[in-house]
């Protein structure tokens, strides 16, 4: 396992630890199945917490006129892309 996949472990973990056990039923959520019930919540928070994340990164290198590598942009954009196509075809079922 590399330094990112740890790192990424270690957010995942205690996003886990974040959301409340009950959190599917706080939130008004569609039918998605009993196995992805309690993830929707957690998937919802993370994606919430990675638009804010970005926004703040865009702010600081605008506020420094420090860009972000391109390369790094381009890797992060696939990522998303991958993270799309997952939630698509679980939608296209």
């Amino acid at each position: 396992m590399n330094c990112q996949d740890v790192i990424s472990e270690l957010i995942l973990n205690a996003a886990r630890a974040a959301v409340p056990a009950d959190a599917e039923q706080l939130m008004l959520l569609p039918e998605c199945g009993p196995r992805n019930k309690p993830l929707m919540p957690l998937l919802i928070g993370l994606v919430e917490a990675l638009k804010v994340t970005a926004a703040a990164v865009a702010d600081n290198a605008m506020d420094e006129n420090c860009p972000i590598e391109s390369l790094l942009v381009f890797e992060l954009n696939g990522s998303l892309g991958t993270a799309g196509s997952a939630l698509a075809r679980a939608a296209s079922l």
